[in-house]
């Protein structure tokens, strides 16, 4: 072709000899996509090209050729094919210029090496601004900041001294610690920072095959009356990269808005399934002085499954899986993520006192008291339906209206910035609404014996708000033993009627629930000999061995062979009473 004429060489003047070559001449054209890396290498060769006879001249011809890399290809793996490539050139003695071909493509590929590894180690260190990569980040909303903030203020230094002498995090009030960064190890700050980011928890392989996310369509209702039954949605499950790109992701000609495009998209995740393992969240353990009963009470009930092993299966049969989400574990520590003008609507986190840090983005917040709530609700809730819009029609909307129509003075609101703190006592209702690119920790607290025996009583033995799984443990005659049954009584006629209908696998998953409750209660004797838990609540040593006795009589009943040596016939005083089942070697 008249691309490889040599100079003083005319159209079709190439000798059979240049001819014989033309097979080392070939060229393998690819096309590059985005995120491919393209290696150029030069191939020389001495051609000796003839014309007229008795004419001879000898060029060198350089052949380019390119070695692309899409993003998905393993350049390390490709580096070593070319490489063995390589060897075996040299170990064959092939033509010098082949073997000077490959080892200038293996020193190409090795700078690209090099080059992703600085990269690597720069991602490692570098701290992000943003909780999400630019080209997922919505615009944010600094206008909506509140124009004062009311919440009272306090120190890292001085909080952390208060705890120190032994004092509850539970204040009469709500509480903004500026700049609490300082609470956390030399670091750990940064660390945090590094590893709750989008971009991060993105590329978490493990992360995006594990975790699935309960996103809401903003057009879908999360219930539909069906005749005269109300009967729930369930919501879309998916992968936080998904997440992504349905509730930041825009594109240059249509950028995503904050607001009503983003409102619904705030999303609360369990702390645990954000991670492979616990160790992950120990940079956040940043209040080691506070007596938290959850924990210990979540590790009795995850020692207390694992001991029960396949038996669980063969007592509760089909309905296991679904007990073990609604009863087997307990949620204390949460991560809540979003698109700037996200955010729930007003709420109480279930009674219980908690501390939010504000990891990456930018919030407000508005608290106010239970009985605050009330009064304004009172006169509001239907008019203004206030407790059902998002936190972004919250503020937008509903805020100025409550004021200046439904009288609300007394509440309080903060502007909470990445390393701010947010403490809300047990009772207090909150709505936050993020103004940037969020995501936050935060974590409830158990440690007031009022608190605990609500808590308790309200999972096994509440007549009044018709909670009496604690009656399952008992038989018909022996009712009157239950706290607040007067034999006789209406209420002890009711019970008897209803326990005789009871079907027994109702029972048994009943009694099994209690056992859990009350265990995890009971469990707390050690660690937390302050709380008196033996006499707290409805959960007492002998109502323990109660229904421990009552469980093991229904099963004998129904023929199940289940031992329940795993299950102490005594009434539980720490965590360490539940006894784990050896490992086998496979498992090790």
């Amino acid at each position: 072709p008249s691309w490889l004429k040599p100079p003083g060489v005319k159209r079709g003047g190439l000798g059979a000899g240049c001819r014989s070559h033309l097979p080392m001449m070939a060229l393998a054209l690819q096309r590059r996509g985005a995120g491919s890396v393209a290696v150029a290498v030069l191939l020389h060769l001495p051609l000796l090209f003839s014309g007229r006879p008795g004419a001879v001249a000898q060029q060198t011809l350089k052949l380019s050729s390119t070695l692309t890399i899409e993003k998905t290809d393993d350049k390390a793996k490709t580096h070593d094919n070319v490489a063995s490539l390589l060897s075996y050139a040299k170990e064959h003695k092939l033509e010098g210029n082949v073997i000077r071909f490959l080892d200038n493509t293996v020193q190409q590929l090795q700078k690209v090496l090099d080059v992703a590894k600085v990269v690597e180690e720069k991602r490692a260190t570098e701290v992000p601004k943003h909780f999400t990569p630019a080209k997922y980040r919505v615009k944010a909303m600094p206008k909506l900041q509140a124009k004062k903030t009311t919440v009272k203020k306090i120190a890292a230094a001085e909080l952390r001294k208060r705890l120190k002498e032994g004092k509850d995090i539970n204040f009469a009030e709500p509480l903004l610690v500026t700049n609490a960064t300082a609470l956390f190890g030399k670091d750990d700050w940064d660390s945090v920072r590094r590893h709750w980011s989008a971009g991060r928890i993105s590329s978490d392989e493990y992360l995006e095959k594990e975790l699935r996310l309960e996103y809401w369509q903003p057009e879908k209702a999360r219930a539909r009356l069906v005749g005269n039954m109300l009967e729930m949605e369930e919501p879309d499950l998916v992968t936080f990269s998904r997440y992504l790109v349905v509730c930041f992701h825009g594109t240059p000609a249509k950028p995503k808005l904050p607001g009503q495009n983003t409102e619904h998209c705030e999303q609360v995740v369990n702390a645990q399934n954000m991670v492979h393992n616990s160790s992950e969240l120990e940079e956040l353990n940043i209040f080691p002085e506070i007596r938290n009963a959850l924990p210990i009470q979540a590790e009795f009930r995850r020692r207390l499954l694992e001991a029960a092993g396949s038996e669980l299966h063969a007592i509760l049969g089909k309905g296991t899986e679904k007990w073990r989400r609604r009863t087997g574990s307990i949620s204390y520590r949460y991560f809540t993520f979003g698109p700037s003008g996200s955010g729930d609507k007003l709420h109480a986190e279930n009674g219980l006192p908690f501390y939010d840090i504000l990891i990456h983005g930018s919030k407000r917040w508005l608290l106010l008291t239970e009985a605050e709530m009330e009064r304004v609700a009172g006169k509001a809730r239907e008019a203004l339906e206030f407790d059902k819009t998002s936190a972004y029609m919250f503020f937008e909307e509903k805020l100025p209206e409550l004021k200046e129509e439904f009288g609300l003075k007394k509440y309080f609101e903060a502007n909470q910035q990445a390393g701010d703190l947010v403490i809300v006592p047990s009772g207090w209702y909150r709505v936050s609404l993020s103004l940037a690119d969020s995501i936050s920790y935060y974590e409830t607290i158990l440690s007031e014996k009022k608190t605990l025996t609500a808590v308790t009583d309200n999972n096994v033995w509440r007549p009044q708000f018709r909670q009496f799984q604690l009656a399952y443990c008992y038989d018909t005659k022996d009712l009157h033993q239950l706290p607040g049954v007067t034999k006789g009584s209406q209420l002890h006629e009711w019970l008897k009627e209803a326990i005789s209908k009871v079907r027994g696998d109702e029972a048994v998953s009943g009694i099994l629930s209690v056992l859990l409750q009350c265990g995890s209660t009971l469990a707390l004797d050690k660690a937390m000999p302050n709380l008196g838990v033996q006499s707290l609540s409805s959960c007492t040593p002998a109502v323990w061995k109660q229904c421990r006795g009552a469980l093991e009589a229904k099963l004998k009943s129904k023929g199940n062979s289940a031992s329940l040596a795993w299950l102490p016939k005594e009434a539980p005083t720490a965590v360490e009473d539940i006894v784990l089942p050896e490992r086998s070697k496979e498992e090790l």
